[in-house]
């Protein structure tokens, strides 16, 4: 958040159109080198798209500086909250809702959302945030994810779109099913807990159900449609267009939202995946013959600092930092 503050103003004037080559090149130096930056850059530009797009008949109905006051009075560092949109046709000017967006990331929020006539979209930047929705359904919602839902949800149906990784936890309503699109797998339930990973590049969208059950399926007819239940995963494979039901073998499926690491005899490849997933960032092994040596440990809590001096100590490694990344070296591993 620092390094982005320390760039917001080159940030606004890019995003406005005012910078010179040599400016714009020297801000995109920056967002190269650093991942954390780079995800909030391109949050806060679909921010300004979204609002430079808004006909002149839509955002003349925002009172900016009502709606901003009542934003800043509400919003705390561990909830988001919607904040409904009033009606005053002459107060709307998009400089300053860019520059209040921009006061968001300032101020250190982690979210923010977008409002229109239709729907409101909820959009985590580099950490990961927690909320209610309109129903009383809570979720977790995963770093650099995005969810939508219409301004009447909880009406006559309980719909969202997600992009990015999610955990929900579903106030039961057998006459209003809750269901989630994520790429193109539907995940339909009454009342549980489960969380989806549609991370992958590829469209692929992985299902893993905590309690209840969860109906999970990519065609309308719901001919594909497979029932999960506490403890089963799905995995939807977009390019064959198959859905495989098994039994979730990962104890570190949710270690994004509750920092909670379980390590069974798992190699490093292993553990390096789940900790560049579980906090977000770039951990590489130079040396091949590390990827097998293996590590038995549990971390609640912790540091990403902590477990990887843990890490050096167990299986005599060496981790260095080189700009965002994290570099593991060191020679093979006793077997």
């Amino acid at each position: 958040m620092k390094t982005f503050n320390e760039h917001i103003d080159l940030i606004i004037k890019y995003l406005s159109g005012e910078t010179s080559a040599d400016e714009s090149k020297k801000l995109f130096d920056h967002i190269d080198k650093d991942k954390a930056l780079k995800n909030e850059f391109e949050a806060l530009k679909k921010t300004w798209n979204v609002a430079a797009s808004k006909p002149d008949k839509e955002v003349s109905s925002i009172n900016l500086d009502d709606e901003w006051n009542l934003f800043s009075k509400n919003i705390d560092e561990n909830s988001a909250k919607i904040i409904p949109l009033k009606q005053n046709p002459n107060k709307y000017s998009i400089s300053r809702l860019i520059a209040a967006v921009a006061a968001v990331f300032v101020l250190g929020f982690a979210v923010f959302y977008f409002f229109n006539f239709r729907t409101q979209e909820l959009i985590a930047g580099n950490s990961v945030i927690e909320s209610n929705l309109p129903d009383g359904s809570q979720i977790s919602l995963n770093a650099g994810s995005e969810l939508e839902y219409a301004k009447n949800f909880n009406k006559n149906k309980r719909l969202v779109k997600l992009k990015g990784e999610a955990f929900f936890k579903v106030k039961h309503n057998p006459k209003k099913p809750f269901i989630v699109k994520a790429g193109k797998l539907n995940i339909e339930v009454v009342g549980t807990e489960f969380n989806v990973n549609a991370k992958s590049k590829k469209g692929n969208v992985e299902v893993v159900v905590s309690s209840g059950k969860v109906l999970v399926y990519s065609k309308a007819d719901k001919s594909d449609a497979k029932l999960l239940q506490a403890g089963d995963k799905a995995k939807f494979i977009l390019k064959k267009s198959k859905i495989i039901k098994e039994h979730n073998s990962n104890p570190n499926f949710l270690a994004w939202k509750t920092l909670k690491l379980e390590f069974n005899r798992a190699t490093l490849e292993d553990i390096v995946k789940t900790l560049n997933h579980t906090y977000n960032v770039h951990i590489v092994i130079k040396n091949p013959e590390l990827k097998n040596c293996t590590l038995t440990n549990t971390f609640d809590k912790q540091s990403l600092d902590s477990i990887l001096k843990v890490l050096e100590a167990t299986l005599d490694i060496h981790v260095s930092k080189k700009g965002t990344t994290y570099e593991i070296t060191g020679k093979a591993c006793n077997k």
